[in-house]
């Protein structure tokens, strides 16, 4: 009966005192809503990004000259080793064939970006994906029509080319386009194939590009690149076996002594995880010192509402001691009534948490996912700012003298 009363006695405040009880949830609502909103958008590109990686394959991993994430981790290292690694050839790739026994699949890859052209129509800085022959089995490259790219056809430098669906829409939009030629940079190349739709990520298109055979993209763009090598392991559990004998025989083709740094790089899909997973977790930490400091106002706010309701109230606790309610109701009695009062200011702040990441998501390409946990997180954190900062309130209500009490005016 106690614990109705006191939620009865909250709602009758909201609706009798709009405006104090409105202040007094806005601490609540903002820090709640806060948390819940990034929490829901940090949810939805965790799951974006693991997803990415499933699709990619977890037993894919890649060696290249130079590891990019370190540009964001270490800038030093990776200016250390722009310096001193190697350039890879196409003969490592068919020397790592020889020495990973552990791998199914090992292809080159070598990007850059140009102008594709068809009749009188072009577009501008479309990804021209230099691959060997394996891609199809390394990358997710399922075809809509035509054919691969084929291991002669590599062999020769042959000017073919798959294109992805956003540049078979901007030139052909419905019909055939496998025989046909088009223009990339001021070479032709003949259409062999389409990709499907490939979607998206994070509102950028994934189907700009155009596949051709590495050894064509070495030679119009320049043979002293540096390629990146792809490697699929047999098996998941076969992972880091497969890393350690790609590692151990680019170390001995490229002549390394024990001590020596690798003057190439390692990467793999679990490192570009990390990395965002760092970077959430720092986001989340700076959000929480922000949100705790709402949250302590708001309890503050609570507190000292409560404090004016006790004095507004003491006739009403004086008359309930008079009649015989022993402290321990009086405190409940407040105590419930001030986490009612927190709670309501949570859910709205849920509420609101999940309708703004809505929003974000709906007008921007970043996604939310709710997190159920999060809920949970909301009602506790309020609960428990209605529960420590009601106390002081109730305490202070529960040692009214009753005498003294009925004679307030």
């Amino acid at each position: 009966m106690l614990i109705l009363e006191g939620i009865r006695i909250a709602l009758r405040a909201l609706r009798d005192n709009k405006l104090r009880t409105s202040l007094t949830l806005l601490g609540n609502i903002v820090g709640t809503m806060s948390v819940i909103a990034v929490v829901s958008l940090i949810n939805g590109i965790d799951h974006y990004v693991s997803e990415e990686v499933a699709e990619q394959g977890s037993n894919v991993f890649t060696v290249e000259r130079i590891n990019f994430f370190e540009a964001i981790t270490d800038l030093d290292a990776f200016l250390e080793a722009l310096a001193r690694n190697k350039p890879l050839r196409l003969s490592d790739v068919e020397y790592l064939k020889r020495s990973v026994p552990s791998s199914s699949v090992i292809g080159a890859s070598i990007s850059g970006s140009d102008r594709v052209t068809f009749q009188e129509s072009y577009v501008d800085n479309i990804e021209i994906k230099g691959r060997s022959e394996e891609y199809p089995l390394i990358e997710n490259a399922e075809l809509a029509a035509g054919a691969h790219i084929s291991r002669i056809e590599v062999q020769r430098s042959n000017a073919v080319a798959v294109i992805g669906w956003d540049v078979y829409q901007h030139f052909f939009a419905g019909r055939d386009a496998v025989g046909k030629k088009i223009k990339i940079g001021s070479r032709h190349f003949l259409v062999i194939g389409v990709v499907k739709n490939l979607g998206s990520v994070l509102g950028q298109s994934r189907n700009r590009f155009v596949y051709i055979p590495v050894t064509t993209h070495l030679k119009m763009y320049g043979s002293r690149r540096s390629i990146e090598i792809k490697v699929r392991a047999a098996d998941i559990r076969f992972m880091q076996q497969a890393i350690d004998e790609a590692t151990m025989a680019m170390r001995i083709r490229h002549r390394l002594r024990p001590l020596e740094e690798n003057d190439f790089s390692v990467t793999t899909s679990q490192q570009l995880i990390s990395l965002w997973q760092g970077i959430s977790k720092a986001i989340f930490s700076a959000l929480i010192f922000i949100v705790s400091i709402s949250l302590v106002v708001g309890g503050i706010v609570l507190m000292n509402v409560m404090l004016v309701s006790v004095t507004e109230r003491t006739r009403e606790i004086g008359v309930r001691k008079a009649l015989g309610a022993r402290r321990s109701n009086i405190v409940w009695q407040f105590i419930v009534e001030s986490i009612t009062l927190s709670l309501i200011g949570g859910i709205i702040g849920i509420l609101l948490g999940f309708t703004i990441a809505a929003i974000i998501s709906l007008v921007s390409p970043l996604p939310y996912l709710v997190a159920p946990w999060s809920i949970v997180a909301g009602l506790a954190v309020t609960f428990c700012i209605g529960l420590i900062f009601g106390t002081y309130p109730a305490s202070r209500a529960a040692r009214l003298d009753p005498v003294v009490a009925l004679h307030y005016e």
